[in-house]
C-alpha cells in the first residue's frame, strides 16, 4: 500500500480516496483490530492534502464503525462486533439446495438508483448516495415462490454488477457473492414479516391471482462491524408446498 497515490485529476473526492486506502489496509490485514492508523499529520504529508480532508475521511470511517478514537492510542481499527441472534443469518439459496430441491433465480432489473429518505435512514447513508437496485424472481423446482427487491450501497460496493450472479448454484445468493468477491460476512439480520395481498405485477410474476395472500418479509442485513449492508423486501407465496425457515433469504 506504500505505492498508493491519490488521483487528483479524477472527479472522485480526495477524502473518499483516503477512505479507500484505509479500508484496503484493514481488509487486507495490514491493519488489524487495535492497530493505530497514521496520524492526521502523517496522512496529510503522505497524500499532500489538508487536515480537513483527512479528518473527513477518518470521521466517515469512525461513523461506519471501521475506526474508533482512542484517547491513549489515537485513532485505531475497531474490533469487529459479531452479533449472533436467535437464528443464524444463513443463505436461503444454501438451505433450499441442502433440502434436495432445485433453486434458480431470474434477475429482472439491476441498476443504480438514488436513495430515498427511508433507504438513507435504513442503510445509514447520505441523501445524495446511490444504491444498487436488484429485482429478481426466485424459483424452486421451476415454481416461482418469491419476488424480491434488494438495495445495497454503491459507495460500499462500487464495482458490484449483475455479472457476479448466476441463475443456478451458489452464485445466485447475494450473501455468497458478498463473501466470495468482497470478503464480507453477514453476521446479523433484522426481519419484519407481515401478510398482504399481491399486486397485479407481482401476481403475474408469481403466477397467482391478483389479491392472493402473500408473505411480505423486509430484511436489513449487517456485517461484522454492525454496518447495514443491504435492505430487501420479498413477497412469498404463502401456500407453497415445501418448508423453509423464515430467517433465510
Amino acid at each position: 500500500m506504500d505505492k498508493f497515490e491519490l488521483e487528483k485529476n479524477m472527479p472522485i473526492p480526495l477524502y473518499y480516496q483516503i477512505e479507500q486506502f484505509l479500508r484496503e489496509q484493514i481488509s487486507s490485514g495490514e491493519l488489524k483490530p487495535g492497530d493505530q492508523i497514521l496520524t492526521e499529520e502523517k496522512l496529510c504529508l503522505k497524500f499532500g492534502v489538508s487536515r480537513a480532508t483527512v479528518r473527513r475521511a477518518i470521521a466517515d470511517l469512525v461513523y461506519e464503525g471501521l475506526l474508533e478514537r482512542n484517547y491513549s492510542k489515537g485513532t485505531v481499527v475497531k474490533q469487529p462486533k459479531i452479533i449472533q441472534g436467535l437464528f443464524e443469518a444463513t443463505s436461503f439459496t444454501s438451505d433450499i439446495m441442502k433440502s434436495g430441491k432445485v433453486i434458480t433465480t431470474k434477475i429482472l432489473e439491476f441498476r443504480k438508483i438514488l436513495a430515498d429518505k427511508f433507504l438513507c435512514q435504513t442503510l445509514q447513508i447520505d441523501k445524495e448516495d446511490y444504491l444498487h437496485f436488484i429485482k429478481r424472481v426466485r424459483y424452486v423446482d421451476d415454481i416461482p415462490i418469491c419476488v424480491e427487491e434488494i438495495y445495497l450501497s454503491v459507495k460500499m460496493l462500487p464495482d458490484f454488477s449483475k455479472e457476479l450472479f448466476t441463475e443456478e448454484g451458489m452464485n445466485q445468493s447475494t450473501y455468497h457473492v458478498l463473501q466470495e468477491h468482497y470478503g464480507i460476512l453477514v453476521k446479523h439480520i433484522d426481519d419484519t414479516m407481515s401478510a398482504e395481498t399481491a399486486g397485479d405485477k407481482d401476481a403475474i410474476l408469481l403466477d397467482i391471482s391478483s389479491n392472493s395472500p402473500v408473505l411480505l418479509r423486509q430484511r436489513i442485513s449487517y456485517d461484522s462491524f454492525d454496518r447495514p449492508l443491504s435492505y430487501s423486501n420479498g413477497r412469498y407465496i404463502i401456500n407453497i408446498n415445501f418448508s423453509f425457515h423464515a430467517k433465510n433469504v
